[in-house]
This record gives structure tokens, C-alpha cells and sequence, in this order.
């Protein structure tokens, strides 16, 4: 296998989540290549491979747009195509915003591990708008109008991409719908080794995760509170006074916490509840990772990494799924959760985590883009 360079691109590095971990597990594999970003927060970043490379960022990364990034998301594709990312042989970038759109000589292979296309501008583009409260108005047509301009940059800048490899079939699916380019899939890393089983699973639910609209925790806190179940809720954001608002006595929000204190909430629940279509969902498999069974809703990519019970029996089953985004199916899950609760083991909910390792992604994702840089190479 011939030696080759690599950079990557990300859309922001801010906090550190799934996404950035993807890169990060990349970046202890190639320790040379640079990044390249729209704007760059160190501190949330000091526990991470990330900065010992050099980073590169725009005209974005000041105190004044990164405190409120998502009030101008217009400036994006402009701001990522100022990235200059060089020549190296391989560009991948990490794209769930822009960063696939960066700008890459034809003579390097640009490799884009996607997400998922932006959401907000295809599949959540009217919540988006009723959840601004954008719906008419004049302020509403210039939002519309920004949107539609970003939807056709996001088309065209899939173009700039040779070969996307998506994060789960279920966003492969959608890079096909939207880009008309089909995808490999790669599942990304779950950092496993921080999970584990307790002695004993307590009686109460729990959700975690930021208290966004699209999560829908606001299902699981009005199930709990109508059926009188104990709900821990771990985490916040713009949602979080909503839900107070919604929840009964036996709702408990326990706000932000460690990385140690979430391991030892999932190792303590009776079950987490997963209520929003996500593209992937790191969180239910952090869960299994901790031993502990899932109840989610049955879309997206919770149905890559939870197995549901085969004709009742749930002895290879690692979670339940309900149909409908609803609280009353959410409920009747529940109450069939209760019923088949003792075939739930631990060995088996950990054994598929074990599936999701760092390690499998690394390897995965390294075979991807050799192979990619072989046959590229002999095409230049």
C-alpha cells in the first residue's frame, strides 16, 4: 500500500459529541494531517487527540459568531469554501453542515463521512420554520429564501465529494434521495470502555440526551407522568422549561452531568427511553453497553443498533420499539417492556454493543480510504 496524505475538514468543533469523536478517532491514526474548521472552541477539546494537529479555521471563529453559530448559518457555505485545505493526496471531511462543500483540487480524492445531510434544509425544513416561529411574515420569506438558497449549495457541493460513506443505512438512504450518490456505511465509534453493568437495575426510566424538539423527550416525560413511573431526565437546552412544565411528580431532571455520572445513570436504569428519529443514536447503545435494555421509537437508525424480540421471546433481544410518535405508544411499550423485563440480560445487551467499537471504526474507515486511494490514484 503506497503512502498518502491526508487532511480533514469538519463544520465546527465546539463541543465534543459523537460527531467529533468520528474525527478524533481519525486523527490518533494519522497524527500529521491537518484540520481544517469554520471555528474552533480548545477547551472542549483538551481530553482528545485533536489539539496536537494543526488546525486551521475562518473568518467565523471569533467570540462574536461563536456564541451564537447557529444565528448565521448563511455565512456557512461562503465561510467553508475560504478553507484552504492544500494539497494533500486525501481530503476527508466530517459532514453534517458544510464541510463536505470545502473546495478540493481535482487531483485529490475527497473522501466525506456524512452524518447526514443538513437537516434543517431537507427533512426537518418546515418543522424548522414552525419551531422558529418563521411561518409567515416578512422574516419568514427571507428564512425561506436563505433555506432554499442553502438546499441548492448542498446539492451542488456534493458534487465536490468522489465517494460519501454514510453513518448508518438508514442516512446512506437519504445521501441517496437527496444527492443521487450512493454511500458505504460505516457505524461510528462508541466509546464502550467507559460502560458497564451495575449489580442491579433500578425501578426508574431514564433519558438523556439535549433538550432539543426533534429528541421528543417530552414523550417519555409525559408517558412517565401519566402511568406514575419514576423518569430521571439527564441533560438541557431550549426544551428544558417545557418539559418541566409537562412533567409530574415522578419526573426527575438531573441536568448536566459527567461523563462518569451518565455511565452510572445507564448502568442504574430499568430501561432508557430513545423517543426521537435519529440518523444513528450513539446514546442506546451506550446504554447496552452499560447492560441496560432500550425502549425507542422505530424509526431511523435506532433500528441498526437495537434488537427487538423475535415472536415474544426476548432472550437475544436488546430493546423494545414503538410505532408511532406518540405518548400513548410509547405507554403500551412500556407496559409490554414490564411484561418481558426478566428476559432482558445484560451479557446479551453488551455483547451487541461490543459490535460498535472504536477499534471496528478505525479499521473500517482506514480500509475505505486505502482502498479509495488506490483506485484513485490509478485513474490520475
Amino acid at each position: 500500500m503506497s503512502e498518502f496524505t491526508v487532511s480533514f475538514v469538519q463544520d465546527w468543533l465546539v463541543d465534543f459529541g459523537g460527531a467529533e469523536r468520528c474525527l478524533d478517532a481519525m486523527c490518533g491514526e494519522f497524527p500529521r494531517a491537518q484540520i481544517h474548521c469554520l471555528f474552533y472552541e480548545p477547551r472542549q477539546f483538551e481530553q482528545s487527540h485533536i489539539p496536537s494537529h494543526l488546525i486551521h479555521t475562518t473568518f467565523l471563529n471569533r467570540p462574536f459568531f461563536k456564541n451564537r453559530y447557529r444565528t448565521f448559518l448563511a455565512l456557512y457555505p461562503f465561510a467553508v469554501e475560504q478553507l484552504d485545505v492544500g494539497r494533500p493526496d486525501v481530503v476527508l471531511s466530517f459532514s453534517h453542515s458544510v464541510a463536505h462543500g470545502a473546495l478540493v483540487r481535482s487531483d485529490t480524492l475527497h473522501l466525506c463521512y456524512c452524518h447526514t445531510p443538513i437537516r434543517y434544509v431537507w427533512d426537518l425544513y418546515h418543522p424548522y420554520l414552525q419551531l422558529s416561529g418563521l411561518t409567515s411574515g416578512l422574516k419568514s420569506w427571507i428564512a425561506r429564501g436563505i433555506l432554499h438558497y442553502i438546499r441548492l449549495w448542498d446539492a451542488a457541493a456534493a458534487g465536490r465529494v468522489d465517494t460519501y460513506i454514510a453513518n448508518s443505512r438508514f442516512v446512506a438512504r437519504r445521501i441517496e434521495r437527496i444527492y443521487g450518490k450512493t454511500a458505504r456505511v460505516v457505524y461510528p465509534p462508541v466509546e464502550l470502555g467507559r460502560f458497564r453493568p451495575g449489580p442491579k437495575r433500578g425501578g426508574h426510566y431514564l433519558v438523556v440526551g439535549r433538550m432539543v424538539p426533534y429528541k421528543r423527550t417530552d414523550l417519555a416525560v409525559v408517558a412517565c407522568t401519566r402511568l406514575g413511573l419514576p423518569l430521571k431526565v439527564v441533560g438541557d437546552g431550549p426544551e428544558l422549561s417545557k418539559l418541566r412544565h409537562l412533567a409530574g411528580p415522578t419526573v426527575e431532571f438531573l441536568g448536566r452531568l459527567t461523563d462518569a455520572q451518565v455511565a452510572d445513570e445507564m448502568a442504574g436504569a430499568r430501561a432508557l427511553l430513545f423517543c426521537g428519529e435519529e440518523d444513528f443514536g450513539i446514546t442506546p447503545l451506550e446504554a447496552q453497553a452499560a447492560g441496560t435494555p432500550v425502549i425507542a421509537y422505530g424509526r431511523g437508525g435506532a433500528l441498526e443498533t437495537v434488537v427487538p424480540p423475535e415472536g415474544g421471546d426476548a432472550s437475544a433481544a436488546t430493546g423494545l420499539f414503538f410505532p408511532e410518535p406518540t405518548a400513548e405508544s410509547l405507554a403500551e411499550a412500556i407496559a409490554l417492556f414490564d411484561k418481558l423485563s426478566h428476559h432482558f440480560a445484560p451479557t446479551v445487551a453488551v455483547a451487541n454493543a461490543s459490535r460498535f467499537s472504536e477499534a471496528r471504526y478505525v479499521k473500517e474507515m482506514k480500509e475505505i480510504i486505502e482502498t479509495e486511494w488506490e483506485a484513485f490514484r490509478g485513474r490520475r
